[in-house]
This record gives C-alpha cells, structure tokens and sequence, in this order.
C-alpha cells in the first residue's frame, strides 16, 4: 500500500510538473497584448519564470471582466492587477512587476490648468483615482481609450485619464503621431501592478516562487 501510495505521489507531481500554466491575455499593451509578438513586457516575464521551472504556459484572449471572472475561479493567472481589500481576500500576488502612472493627457496647447468644469473620458469599469472620483470634473465613459483620443483632438473632452505607458503606446501607433497630445505631469497617482492568483489554486505557492525569481533578476538586470 505504501509502495502504491508512493507511486501516486511521483504521478502526480509530475503531471503537475508538465502542466501548462494559464496565462490570461487582456488588452493592456505594452505590459500585456495578444498583438505584441511577446504577448507584452509583463506576458514575457511570465513565460520566462516558468519555462526556467520547465512549465510551458497556455495564453488564453480574453476580454478583461472574463480574465477577472476565469482567475477568480482558478481557471488562470491575471498578469496585471492592482490591489484593493476586495480583491486581497480573491487572489495571492507576485511582487510587484511594474509601477504605472494614473494620470490626465490632454492637449498639447493648453497651457494652464484643467478647469473645474472640465470633461474627462475615461474606460469604463477602470480604476478611478479619489481626485477625479470626487466629483471635481464631468466624467465621461467609454468602452474603449482609443475613441477617447480623437475626442481628445476633436476637443469633445478636455482630457484622458489613463495609465500612461498603455496611452502612450496608443499615441506612438498613430500615423499622425501624437505632437498634438501631450502627458500632464505630475501623475494623479502611482499604483504597483502585481501579477495574480486564485488564494485556492492548489498551485498557488509554487508558481508564485518561480514568478518572484524572475522578478529578483530582472530586476537585478
């Protein structure tokens, strides 16, 4: 029976050796994109701290409120979260993978500040920092940031609130370029983004160990 028992053991730690790790895409270039060739910085991380435990992943495109369904359920890793009480008693996080900037972009030819009755379009079901969620500015929702810049332009809105590496890589895919749009220093806010993990997954500790490995060295990099 011990012999049995042993022999199961060594199955199943294989099997759970040779495992692909799901890896849940969303549309958050440059740190995560079905559309980069590495699937974004944050996606490629991924892939190199568990190929360097000799897991392969799975990338699984997905819109954002699947992936955060799919990983609550343990059905993937989210390779980009902020952290919030809620979402604490959901998920394990890695160490942090990248800090983001939370700020206003707006026209490259205002020259002073927005005014109280100024229009911001954001995404909707984004994070709001408590400046612009106290009622300061008209919010204005969009399903998608991308409309958010030719309203921008357009001068339909006074500003975009948006992580600012994800609009400038917008802006850098323009073929008009982006002299006409310009980032407004300093950030609203600043938020680490943590890749994350069902608290149930039986994989959890594991694949945490390896994700912070490669964070320690490229980081040391």
């Amino acid at each position: 029976m011990r012999r049995w028992t042993a022999l199961l053991a060594l199955a199943a730690g294989s099997a759970a050796a040779h495992a692909r790790v799901p890896l849940c895409v969303t549309d958050f270039p440059p740190y995560v994109s079905a559309a980069a060739p590495d699937g974004g910085s944050i996606t490629a991380l991924a892939r190199r701290a568990f190929e360097s435990g000799g897991l392969g992943v799975q990338t699984l495109h997905v819109p954002w409120v699947r992936a955060f369904a799919m990983a609550r359920n343990g059905e993937c890793l989210l390779l980009s979260l902020w952290r919030n009480e809620e979402r604490d008693t959901l998920f394990l996080y890695s160490l942090p993978v990248t800090r983001m900037e939370l700020g206003l972009f707006v026209r490259a030819d205002l020259d002073t500040p927005l005014p109280p009755d100024a229009t911001v379009a954001y995404q909707r079901g984004s994070y709001l920092p408590a400046a612009l969620a106290d009622g300061r500015y008209q919010l204005y929702e969009l399903v998608d940031p991308r409309p958010g810049l030719e309203m921008l332009r357009r001068r339909r809105v006074d500003a975009v609130m948006s992580e600012r590496a994800t609009f400038e890589h917008l802006l850098a895919s323009q073929p008009r370029g982006a002299d006409d749009v310009r980032w407004q220093a300093p950030a609203i806010e600043v938020k680490n983004s943590y890749i994350a993990i069902s608290r149930h997954h039986p994989q959890a500790e594991a694949w945490l160990a390896l994700l912070n490995r490669e964070i320690r060295r490229s980081v040391r990099n």
